[in-house]
Parts: C-alpha cells; structure tokens; sequence
C-alpha cells in the first residue's frame, strides 16, 4: 500500500506555528471566571453613584436586606472598621475600595450587596437608598489647575493643589532656542480622547477564604497575577493575612489589552466580604459598568516641530497635560509614563527635543490604565507622526518623502535619540 512521505514540522523564525490552544474553546470547554462554581458561592452586585462628585448623606439598608435571600449590605464604613476602606493602586497612588462620605466619579462604587443569587443581588442593589448632597465636578483638567479650585485628594498628605505630578527631559532652552530660529514652525494642541478596552469578557472574580487553612483563593480576570497578590497582599495585611497565604487563579480572559492590569475596587469587596461572611463570593460586572469605569489616554499635547523650509527635521517640543481621572491608575514600570518621552522623537534624525507632562485629578473614572502599546507609546507616535504630516502640507511636500529624507540613516546605529 502507498505510503505518503511526511516530514518533521518546521518551527522557528520565518515560519508559522500551528495553533494548539483552539480545540478546547470550539469544543466549549473554556474556563473563565464566570465558569467558576464553589460550593455555598454567593453573588454581589454593586451600587453605583450617578453622581460624579457628591457627598454621601446617609445609606439605607433596610429595604435591601429585607428581601429574601439579600444577606449583606456591605458600605466604606463597615470596611472602615478594618481599614480596608482605602487600597494602593498598582504604581504610586491610593484609592477608594468604598467610600465612606464623598463619591469622586459618576458611577463609583458606593456599596456592595450580598445575596444567594444574581437576580436576588440585582433587587437588593436597587433597594438601597443612598443620599447624596451634589457638588460641582471638575471634568476639565485644565480648570482643575486653575487657583481657587477645589482640592478633590485632600485625603493626600501634603497635597495643595490638583497636581499629581510634573516630569520633563530634554534641554528646554535649547529647543526653543532652534525652534524661534527656525525658517519653518508647525504647531497643533492634540487630544487624544479617553478610551475603553471593552474585552469581550467584562470584569469578574470569585474569592474564597477558609477560616481553617487561612489561605485566600480568587479567581480573576487579570493579566497581573503577581502584581494582584502583591496589592491584595497590602490590603489584606490589615486582617492578618500574609502574601504566601494568598493565591490568584487567571483562568481563561476574553480579551485584555492591559484593562485588566489594575486592581479594580470590587476586586477587594469580594475578598473583604469572603472574609466578613465565610464564604466565597463572585462578581461579575455587567457591560454598563464595564464601559464606565478604567480609562486609557486623555492626553492634550501640545507640540511643536521645526524644520528647515526643505523639511529637514530640527527640533521637537510637546507639553502635554495627562487628565488620571480621581487616581492615578497608571500601570507604567515607572512613576512617570516612561514611553511618552522615550518614543515621541520618532524615528527621525534630529538633535534637539523637550518633552513634559503634567497630570492633573479631576472628578472622572480612573485614568492611566495601559490599552494596547502601553505606557503612553500610542500618543508619543500620534504626537510625532501628526506634526511631520503637518510639516509636509505647509512647505509642500510628499509626507512618505519628508520621512525618508528625515529617518535615522543605517550606519548611524546605534543612536542614540535627543531624549537619550
């Protein structure tokens, strides 16, 4: 009988792989968060403030907990008493878990009912009366610098003004200096909006605390496993639990793009109420609450390109003010979104750039969350790439061509850019 010949696959460089991992999920046999089923598990919805900025009066629980099956009605005061009320977030700032007499940004998270199932949660979530007194919000982060303007983190020590931070690099007087010479100037203030990640998945855990092994297991829609425990590990020190005693399970995630790096607030009710009832609870958010809360970008750059009147390339300025929303929620390696200022000189030959950034709070969601080229590299490139089109169109010139004449030649490598 004939025998085809085969061979050895082929792997490496310049060769496709084939896919291993699909048989499971078309046979349905994926495994995500909301797959997870414990036994005794209990579900919690959240109650949400349609307030941007609001202090909270008084939280009546009495509706709630009086429908069948509502067993917890669980608000910053009560995580007060442990002082879990607050939570690092993953780089250099704080934020709420819950509050406790101010909301920052609409749809935060005001308080968390616990109840034997969705439908029963969802009740007792629309039981709950909450009294807000409204203040005016600040959603422009450009008034939010303005003197007089109310401090929205005096929770923060030292903390005077609306300012998280101001960073630069480059050599200002230099670059200006090139720039009042130049035969051309383009200018352009660039917005570059917030954005949602939307994954397919929404956001969810399961937690699980046993009284008896002390150890806490949570299921999680998360790209940072490690980093999650490490923050957890924070928080829950306040109850005595130690970080070899905590393990977070990543099962299956429909889609990440960095939305599902941070520690989101829920994340830490469900541990705490793990903990306070004795046993697991899951959440899972639905799609409205998915699209208002973690943003990415919200960056107003201003820049500035300079260039001989044949499109030679001299200098580069862009000062850009950062909107973080209420938290700095950022996901950088550094403080400082590190990306913007290693990446917005572009690809071009040229000796002299400055480049700063100031980021502001304001009474939105989170801001700062990674989506995709994380750590600022998207609006570094746009910043760049959009002022050598504007250079083009003002001296008449084909933008592919501008780009050629301007890019860093081969035996120039390695090279080093006007920002190091």
């Amino acid at each position: 009988m004939f025998k085809c010949k085969t061979s050895a696959e082929v792997g490496g460089m310049g060769h496709s792989v084939k896919r291993k991992e699909d048989a499971r999920f078309l046979h349905g046999k994926g495994n995500y968060v909301d797959d997870v089923k414990l036994p005794g598990m209990l579900t919690m919805v959240m109650v949400r403030s349609p307030y941007a900025y609001a202090k909270i009066k008084s939280i009546n629980k009495e509706k709630a907990l009086a429908i069948p099956g509502v067993l917890a009605v669980i608000t910053g005061e009560d995580l007060a008493q442990y002082n879990l009320h607050w939570m690092p977030t993953l780089l250099s700032d704080t934020q709420m878990v819950l509050p406790t007499d101010t909301v920052m940004h609409q749809a935060q998270e005001v308080c968390a009912v616990i109840a034997t199932d969705r439908y029963i949660a969802v009740d007792g979530a629309e039981a709950v009366d909450v009294q807000y007194e409204p203040m005016d919000a600040i959603v422009d982060p450009f008034k939010a610098l303005d003197e007089g303007a109310p401090l929205l983190r005096p929770d923060k020590d030292g903390q005077k003004d609306n300012q998280i931070y101001h960073w630069e690099r480059g050599d200002r007087g230099k670059t200006d200096e090139v720039i009042a010479n130049a035969d051309v100037v383009v200018k352009e203030r660039i917005h570059l909006p917030r954005i949602h990640v939307a994954s397919i998945e929404t956001c969810g855990c399961v937690a699980s605390y046993d009284k008896d092994t002390e150890k806490l297991v949570v299921y999680l829609t998360t790209q940072a496993p490690h980093a999650i425990r490490t923050i957890v590990a924070l928080v829950a020190g306040h109850v005595g639990l130690s970080e070899e005693k905590i393990r977070i399970i990543s099962p299956d995630i429909g889609g990440g793009f960095g939305g599902k790096v941070p520690v989101y607030p829920a994340y830490v009710v469900a541990i705490a109420a793990t903990f306070l009832i004795g046993k697991p609870v899951k959440w899972i958010e639905d799609r409205s609450e998915n699209l208002v809360n973690g943003f990415a970008r919200d960056y107003h750059m201003d820049c500035e390109l300079a260039a001989t009147k044949d499109g030679k390339i001299q200098a580069f300025k862009v000062s850009t003010l950062a909107d973080h929303g209420y938290t700095d929620s950022s996901a950088n390696p550094s403080k400082y979104p590190t990306g913007m200022f290693s990446i917005c000189t572009g690809s071009y030959d040229y000796e002299h750039a400055f480049a700063e950034l100031d980021a502001v709070y304001t009474n939105k969601a989170p801001g700062g969350v990674a989506y995709r080229c994380s750590f600022r590299v998207t609006e570094a490139v746009h910043a760049i790439e959009r002022m050598v089109d504007k250079l083009a169109a003002k001296i008449g010139k084909d933008p592919a061509l501008i780009r050629l004449e301007n890019f860093i030649k081969k035996d120039q490598f390695p090279y080093a850019s006007p920002l190091g």
